[in-house]
């Protein structure tokens, strides 16, 4: 579509047909594939892009300017570094003018060109509140990752399809939102926000699966460290202890996420075990099961770490059940990779 024909295109249908949020950072490797997922999307009208700004150190918004989908649907740019994904949702959502919205992170893109349209259809179909799409990991980037990213990546090895609302091409009534008041981010800042999400709107709604394909395609930078995955680790276990705080009086919830409740309970089983002299060798010996389990097809990595990965994640398990606790106490997740600006 050219400047022209969006603008006749934008005098017949003075409002979007659908908003896409997208929270950005230094992400110019994975922006433009995001991009041309969006910008090949069959719609019936033209559409609005709304990027959340945070901490961009490269060239990331000259890329998305200089993208064909420019041309072809309207762009705004909220400037909000440090603020986290949930207030960064928030400040895209408001600001939005169609009741469809998307959300989706710049490393996701959908698979087919019919996706958005899918995604409504679903949604109107199952009269639900949002609609959340397949997630894909793909497999075909495994060696060339690093080995601490294969470390983190090992428990998605021949993974299939599997749905999530997740941020990655979620949609959800604008309205549904205000009716909710958003995303909590008084109690989180960039983790579980969007885990807790799925409780509000099971509260007043539905909440829909579609079979619309997204590819989550997780950049994974050579120059990657072990401090970063543990600090990863703290960043979801906090967020996971202030969503069990928040919710741990809902039997919905806990049928929910009975299976990740339990595992995590079992981590922190497994550490507080350590502790205790009469049963410290077996919580030892069980914890290393569990994180070569976990780290399976990493081990089979020729690299001199492999065999120190039951204790590298191990460790990564010990920070995560640590964070938890700290979440749950505190009923607030606030750690991340930026600082909240004030």
């Amino acid at each position: 579509m050219s400047s022209s024909e969006f603008s006749s295109d934008k005098d017949k249908h003075p409002a979007p047909w659908a908003s896409v949020v997208v929270p950005i950072h230094s992400c110019r490797n994975t922006i433009g594939t995001s991009l041309d997922g969006l910008c090949r999307q069959k719609v019936p009208w033209w559409c609005e892009v709304i990027f959340i700004c945070d901490t961009i150190k490269d060239d990331t918004l000259e890329l998305i300017h200089k993208h064909p989908l420019a041309n072809k649907w309207e762009i705004m740019e909220i400037n909000k570094p440090g603020r986290g994904l949930a207030e960064g949702y928030n400040l895209g959502w408001r600001a939005a003018r169609s009741n469809y919205v998307f959300i989706m992170h710049s490393d996701c893109y959908p698979v087919d060109d019919d996706a958005m349209l899918r995604q409504v259809q679903w949604l109107e179909k199952e009269n639900a509140l949002a609609v959340m799409p397949l997630i894909d990991i793909p497999q075909n980037d495994w060696f060339e990752m690093n080995f601490w990213d294969r470390v983190t990546s090992s428990q998605f090895r021949h993974a299939k399809p599997a749905h999530g609302f997740a941020g990655k091409f979620d949609l959800i009534r604008r309205d549904a939102l205000e009716k909710i008041g958003g995303f909590d981010e008084k109690r989180f800042f960039s983790a579980a926000e969007d885990a807790d999400m799925v409780g509000q709107v099971n509260k007043i709604g539905k909440l829909a699966a579609s079979d619309v394909v997204v590819i989550h395609a997780h950049l994974h930078p050579p120059a990657s460290r072990f401090v970063s995955v543990l600090r990863k680790q703290a960043q979801y276990g906090e967020g996971a202890g202030a969503l069990i705080r928040k919710n741990i009086s809902s039997f919905d919830f806990i049928r929910r996420a009975f299976f990740i409740l339990a595992v995590n309970g079992l981590k922190l089983a497994l550490f507080i075990g350590l502790f205790i002299p009469p049963i410290s060798l077996y919580s030892l010996l069980l914890l290393l099961l569990l994180a070569a389990y976990y780290g399976r097809w990493a081990m089979l990595t020729r690299d001199w770490r492999a065999p120190l990965i039951p204790f590298a994640v191990s460790l990564m398990f010990s920070v995560n059940a640590l964070s938890m606790v700290r979440g749950f106490i505190q009923g607030r997740q606030t750690f991340g990779y930026h600082k909240r600006t004030k």
